[in-house]
């Protein structure tokens, strides 16, 4: 089982054996998991800074997220959990702050991100950019030293909405670059454990009339090109007890086109009540089905 495990990860988080999640993302926000790379266009929750920090400006009030991953739950010797913590605080004179972190442990192995953002818009252009502190730590074996490296990097982000395209609805598009210094993270500073410059894209069509969106998104990361599509409806609304309670229903499928061989599909829901938003969505990999398919769960308060 423990053979199952460490093929798993390496399938999963395509990494050089000893440098386990290598920082990717698992997973910040359910919303976000289940619209896919499409996201990178709207990004307008305190989750914002893991997928595109310019989407923090749409954010009116301070809020505060959180996001519990059970990966993978097939795999009984070793338990993969993935923990973050956001929050975006607007209305600084021309400029929004945000902060997010982000917690992934396998077995002796564990990795966490600090990120400090800002952004900045004017009319429909947004822009914003991350400094992420990265740390990752490994128990040794008996009469060793414990392992641990630490290094900073940059990302970079904007996005244009162009309002009332047709009948009222807007047209919104995205992009971002992560890892932009590209660091090693390995502890001798090894070239062959850079972090590969990640660069996303993504167009959405938002029916402001018949609450729903669509979108379409594309990542290039070293040999390997992903697309994919993501949807979002609101499916239920109704006065409760003198606030709005709806229900969303979301779902997103994609590929890897070029270079590796990944494909999956997300499925989620979205509860919006009072001053909560939480949302569920399941990632189910077809390439390590015998794995079993990752839950994520998140809430969100807006003060």
């Amino acid at each position: 089982m423990k053979k199952i495990a460490f093929l798993t990860v390496v399938i999963v988080f395509g990494f050089n054996f000893g440098f386990a999640g290598a920082f990717k993302d698992l997973g910040n926000g359910a919303r976000a998991v289940s619209l896919g790379l499409s996201y990178v266009a709207i990004a307008n929750n305190p989750y914002a800074m893991f997928y595109n920090p310019a989407g923090m400006t749409e954010i009116k009030k301070f809020g505060l997220a959180t996001t519990y991953s059970r990966l993978y739950p097939f795999i009984q010797d070793e338990k993969l959990h993935y923990l973050t913590l956001s929050g975006v605080l607007p209305g600084f004179s021309i400029f929004d702050f945000g902060v997010g972190i982000s917690h992934f442990k396998i077995g002796m192995w564990s990795e966490n991100q600090v990120v400090l953002s800002v952004a900045s818009g004017f009319k429909g252009l947004s822009v914003g950019g991350n400094l992420k502190f990265l740390r990752w730590s490994a128990v040794a074996p008996v009469g060793e030293s414990n392992y641990s490296y630490f290094n900073f990097t940059f990302d970079a982000g904007a996005i244009f909405v162009w309002r009332d395209f047709i009948n009222g609805s807007d047209l919104r598009f995205g992009m971002v670059l992560k890892n932009i210094t590209q660091p090693s993270i390995a502890v001798n500073k090894s070239n062959d454990a850079k972090l590969p410059l990640e660069i996303s894209g993504g167009v959405v069509y938002v029916s402001n009339s018949y609450n729903y969106l669509i979108g379409l998104g594309i990542s290039k990361s070293e040999g390997d090109i992903k697309a994919d599509i993501g949807v979002e409806i609101l499916a239920f609304s109704s006065e409760f007890l003198k606030d709005r309670f709806e229900f969303i229903l979301r779902g997103s499928g994609g590929a890897i086109v070029e270079g590796g061989r990944q494909s999956s599909l997300n499925s989620g829901f979205g509860i919006r009540y009072w001053k909560f938003k939480i949302d569920y969505v399941y990632v189910y990999q077809f390439e390590i089905s015998d794995a079993g398919g990752s839950h994520k769960f998140s809430i969100e308060f807006n003060f």
